[in-house]
């Protein structure tokens, strides 16, 4: 298997411990393979959840010592039907996810209403061992599908941009999220077909730790301003990624940039190549380790977005007018969009011997630096502590905070809206959000994350008539993951 599926298993057996022997506790192996394939590329891919907890786990499938499994559930998970049909099939080559994501928030105070709002996606992938299939070695088919529904409590409560459930989308029904074919040639990995420039760039298992779409499933400011091909669209794409050693690698890759795909009824079933309105360039260079390697893991990642469609301006139209005042379309640039990203997560503390309970922080930054955009820059930090009370090694709890800084030409067009409709003055620059929340492992394979988020300064761009500012709101939310695979233990 390549090491993005290993590894996404061996995250699954912790907060899944029925992926180890229930015989006997194991332990974790010394070593880590050299990491030429996207370690986190399932993040993104709308499978994240199958990595619970959020370690920086070695590539095995083994989880750790002082997790054990019940003996009911251990049983179940190895004698029911629907176990030894996946694993038969995982052992011949076809590794099969079904995932159910559900988010329900309500806002008691604050937005321009009280109200609450429900969204899941329904989501099946498999991973085709090529080799075990037909003895093509080294070579992976991914294929991923999923249905999106229901209403976003950001948009229809409070007013602003940023949803506050990951699992909203604008445009609702079936896409198909991903078809491509990945070859591993030792250090260089080749993957080309179709996929999301967030399933391969800037991302990290402790994004969707969270229920923000600050976080998850990639950290806020490039999918707004670069306007990325992210999960669940997909493009035609060819990325490169080499690994320079067991830490250290460089990836590029190359999608094509068409903002069609996205439009309701195409459902990720355009295959057309060579009608998109520019090319989107990403380029990353990332150092990471895992408990294999070190005691205190870490992941580093730096990165530069380039689409070269120019967007079209926030605030001017065709004649460099203000487009709200004179009513023409926003004029389109030219020139590229181009953003700077970094990440770094940094495990500060750990459990004695070899438990993974551990405490991580986490920092994220985006900064545009090509054509003016929604965003100037956008920035967000936090922890994630893995292991809670006793017994619960499982268990993770999550803080984060964000800023999100609106550009000036963005501000100007939200003030011009207010003014047409008899407000005054600006929106603020600054959209603050936070998030605190508990993740609960209350069975293998089934997770609950309630958590409350805090918003200050709401945006009004999706409350356009909106004359004076949105007041902030208190977020209640829920969050449930239900991994069908582990479920029954497959």
């Amino acid at each position: 298997m390549s090491i993005a599926i290993a590894i996404a298993l061996t995250a699954a057996a912790q907060s899944d411990p029925s992926q180890a022997q229930p015989s006997r506790a194991v332990t974790a192996p010394t070593d880590a393979a050299v990491p030429t394939t996207d370690t986190d590329d399932r993040v993104a891919r709308g499978i994240p959840d199958r990595r619970y907890p959020p370690v920086f786990y070695p590539n095995t499938k083994q989880g750790p010592a002082d997790q054990p499994v019940p003996s009911g559930i251990a049983r179940f998970q190895r004698d029911n039907p629907i176990s030894k049909e996946l694993r038969a099939l995982k052992a011949e080559g076809v590794d099969l996810v079904f995932d159910f994501v559900g988010n329900v928030a309500a806002n008691p105070i604050g937005g321009i209403r009280q109200g609450s709002a429900e969204s899941h996606w329904v989501s099946t992938a498999a991973d085709i061992d090529l080799e075990k299939l037909i003895g093509l070695s080294d070579t992976k088919i991914h294929i991923q599908g999923a249905w999106f529904s229901g209403d976003s409590l950001g948009r229809d409560s409070i007013g602003n941009s940023i949803s506050f459930q990951q699992t909203w989308r604008p445009v609702a029904g079936p896409r198909l999220t991903q078809l491509n074919i990945e070859h591993d040639f030792g250090k260089l990995n080749i993957l080309v077909g179709r996929g999301a420039v967030n399933s391969y760039f800037n991302n990290s298992p402790f994004n969707c730790v969270f229920m923000s779409n600050t976080s998850c499933l990639t950290a806020y400011g490039g999918i707004s301003d670069i306007g990325i091909t992210a999960f669940p669209n997909s493009s035609w794409t060819a990325k490169v990624r080499y690994a320079i050693d067991k830490r250290w690698y460089v990836q590029t890759g190359v999608f094509e940039y068409d903002n069609d795909l996205n439009l309701k009824g195409k459902g990720g079933l355009d295959f057309s190549l060579g009608k998109g309105t520019g090319v989107l360039i990403a380029n990353e260079v990332g150092y990471q380790t895992t408990f294999a390697d070190e005691r205190l893991p870490r992941r580093y990642k730096a990165g530069v977005y380039i689409n070269t469609d120019g967007g079209q301006s926030p605030y001017y139209d065709r004649n460099g007018a203000s487009s709200v005042v004179s009513g023409l379309p926003r004029v389109a640039q030219g020139g590229n969009r181009v953003g700077l990203y970094a990440m770094a997560d940094q495990t500060i503390q750990r459990a004695a011997s070899k438990s993974t309970r551990n405490l991580a922080l986490f920092g994220r930054v985006f900064y545009n630096v090509g054509n003016v955009a929604q965003l100037d820059w956008f920035a967000s930090a936090g922890f994630v502590k893995t292991g809670t009370f006793k017994h619960r090694d499982a268990d993770t709890i999550g803080f984060l905070v964000s800023n999100t800084h609106f550009s000036n030409q963005q501000i100007d067009y939200l003030r011009d809206l207010r003014t047409k409709v008899g407000g005054t003055g600006s929106p603020k620059s600054n959209e603050i959000i936070g998030e605190i929340n508990y993740g609960f492992a209350a069975m293998p394979g089934v997770r609950i994350l309630p958590n409350i988020q805090y918003v200050i300064n709401p945006d009004p761009i999706f409350a356009p008539t909106r004359k004076t500012d949105i007041p902030s709101a208190i977020v209640l939310g829920l969050r449930l993951d239900v991994r069908l695979a582990q479920v029954f233990g497959g």
